[in-house]
C-alpha cells in the first residue's frame, strides 16, 4: 500500500517595519536601528501510514525554558544570552526582546527551548565556532535534556540592520520571527499483528515481550551552521543539509513530495564517528555534571552475541525508547486457545533523536561483522519458549516529525541476534551420482600399551 506523507513546513521570516526610535533606553541616537525578536513553534510534520492519532500531542509543546544566544557581526564571542524560565510554560507571544546597533551590522540569533540550565550555561561560554563544532557544540541528552514531553527545540535567524539590508533600500527597524523546530522524532505505534506465513507458527505460543529502540543517541549537535546573512531560513541551520532520497531506504518507505529530506539533526555522526566510544566536553570548558564521559549511544546492541538484548538507557530516555509487556498481556498466538486474538493493541508513543549513519536499506547481514550500529526498532517475541528479535532499521528518520504506525505484522521467524538478521543464501544442486566403494583393509589395532612416542594408548 502506498504510504502518504504530509508536510507542514514553517519558514523563518524576516519582516520589515518602519524605523522606530521610541523603543526605550536602548536607543541612543538617530543613527541606530533595531531588531525585535518574535517566536513561534513549528507544527510537527506528520509522516504516516494512516491518519490515526494515538495519545495527545499538545503535551509535547510546553516550553518551560527558552535560551536565546546572540552573536553580532564578525565577532566570535557571544554578544548576549537571555533565558526565559516558567515551569508552567513560557509564553512565546509575550517575549519582546530588542537589540540596537548601527546600520549595516549583522545579528545572528540561535534559540533553544527546554535546555537544561547547566547545558545552557555551557553553551553561553562557547565561541561562535565552537557552538557549531561537532564536539564542542554537543548537548549531552542524559544530562537533563531528554525529559518527558519537553523535547529540545531549536531555531535560528539572521538580520542586517538598516539600508544595507538585502530586503530594503531604506533604513528600517526589523522583526526576526524565529520558528522553533523539535529535534526529536515521535513514533506512535497502534498495534502488532501476527500473520505468520507458516500455519505452525500461527498455532504456536507466541508472546510479544517488548518494543525497544536500540542504538539511540545520547548526543545532539543543535546548530549545524549559522544562517547565511540576509536569508530566509527554514530548518537548515538546526537540522543540517538536505539531500535527495530513496524511498525504499526511509523508515516505513516514506515518500517525500518535494524530493528532499534532511540528513539528520546529528549529521556528523554519518559514518566517521565510532558510536562505541565516549565524548567529553571538558576541553571546551564544561564543568560540574557536564565534566564527564558520556556514551554516544544507549541501548547499544552492536555486535552482541546471540540471545542478548542490552537496555541501559537511563531515566526518561529509557521510558521513551522501551515498552515491555508483562505476563500474558503480549500474547498474539496460542497452541491451546483457537480463539486467541492475533492482534496486540500497543497504543504507545516512543521518542528518539535521529542519527545519520552509513547504512543500507536492509537489516540482514551475511556475517556477524557485517552489522551496523544504526538506530533500530526491535520487536522482542517469545515463540514456544524461545526469544527471537525482529530488528527494523530506522534509516533517515526526520526530526520534528510524528510517525503514525498503524500496524506492525509478524510474518516469519525472528533473529537470534538483537541487532541484525543472518542472511540466508540459496544454491542450486547439480546432478547426483553414487560412486563405487573403496576397499580399505585394517590388519590389526593394538590397544593397551605405549605407542612409539611413549604415550599410553587404550
Amino acid at each position: 500500500m502506498r504510504k502518504i506523507l504530509y508536510i507542514a513546513a514553517a519558514l523563518v521570516a524576516i519582516a520589515l517595519t518602519a524605523c522606530n526610535k521610541d523603543w526605550g533606553p536602548d536607543a541612543h541616537g538617530n543613527d541606530l536601528c533595531g531588531i525585535s525578536l518574535r517566536f513561534q513553534q513549528a507544527a510537527p510534520t506528520a509522516f504516516q501510514t494512516k491518519a490515526d492519532v494515538i495519545g495527545p500531542v499538545t503535551e509535547d509543546d510546553l516550553i518551560d525554558r527558552l535560551d536565546v544566544f546572540v552573536y553580532r557581526g564578525t565577532d566570535t564571542t557571544l554578544f548576549d544570552h537571555k533565558s526565559y524560565v516558567n515551569a508552567s510554560g513560557v509564553d512565546l507571544a509575550a517575549i519582546d526582546t530588542k537589540y540596537y546597533d548601527v546600520q549595516g551590522t549583522y545579528f545572528y540569533f540561535f534559540a533553544i527551548a527546554n535546555l537544561d540550565g547547566a547545558t545552557a550555561d555551557y553553551f553561553a561560554q562557547l565561541s561562535k565556532n565552537q557552538i557549531t563544532s561537532y564536539y564542542g557544540g554537543l548537548i549531552p541528552l542524559e544530562a537533563g535534556n531528554f525529559r518527558s514531553h519537553r523535547p529540545i527545540m531549536g531555531g535560528a535567524a539572521s538580520v542586517q540592520l538598516g539600508n544595507y539590508s538585502y530586503y530594503s533600500s531604506q533604513p528600517g527597524d526589523k522583526t526576526a520571527s524565529i520558528t522553533l523546530y523539535r529535534y526529536v522524532a515521535r513514533f506512535e505505534i497502534e498495534k502488532i499483528t501476527a500473520d505468520f506465513d507458516s500455519a505452525d507458527l500461527m498455532n504456536s505460543d507466541v508472546i510479544v515481550k517488548g518494543i525497544v529502540w536500540t542504538n539511540v543517541a545520547n548526543a545532539l549537535r543543535p546548530l549545524q551552521y549559522f544562517p547565511s546573512p540576509n536569508t530566509v531560513e527554514s530548518g537548515g541551520p538546526v537540522f543540517g543539509s538536505r539531500s535527495t532520497y530513496f524511498p525504499e531506504q526511509e523508515f516505513g518507505n516514506m515518500e517525500y513530495p518535494d524530493g528532499y529530506r534532511y540528513y539528520q539533526a546529528n549529521e556528523n555522526h554519518h559514518g566517521w564517528v565510532s558510536l562505541q566510544e565516549n565524548y567529553n566536553l571538558v576541553q571546551y570548558g564544561a564543568t560540574g555534571a557536564l565534566a564527564a564521559d558520556f556514551p554516544y549511544i544507549y541501548n547499544n546492541n552492536w555486535k552482541l552475541e546471540k540471545d542478548v538484548l542490552n537496555v541501559d538507557a537511563p531515566g526518561y530516555m529509557r521510558d521513551a525508547t522501551t515498552h515491555f509487556f508483562t505476563g500474558e498481556t503480549g500474547r498474539v498466538c496460542s497452541s491451546t486457545n483457537p480463539s486467541q486474538s492475533h492482534v496486540l493493541n500497543v497504543n504507545k508513543e516512543f521518542y528518539i533523536f535521529p542519527i545519520s549513519r552509513n547504512s543500507y536499506a536492509t537489516s540482514m547481514c551475511s556475517n556477524f561483522d557485517g552489522q551496523d550500529d544504526s538506530i533500530k526498532m526491535v520487536i522482542v517475541v517469545e515463540i514456544n519458549g524461545k526469544t527471537y528479535y525482529y530488528p527494523y532499521r530506522a534509516l533517515y528518520v526526520q526530526p520534528n516529525s510524528r510517525y503514525l504506525v498503524h500496524n506492525i505484522t509478524l510474518k516469519g521467524i525472528g533473529s537470534e541476534y538483537s541487532n541484525f538478521y543472518v542472511k540466508k543464501f540459496s544454491a542450486t544442486l547439480g546432478p547426483m551420482s553414487v560412486g563405487q566403494w573403496q576397499e580399505l583393509e585394517v590388519d590389526n589395532i593394538d590397544m593397551g600399551y605405549k605407542d612409539y612416542d611413549g604415550n599410553e594408548i587404550y
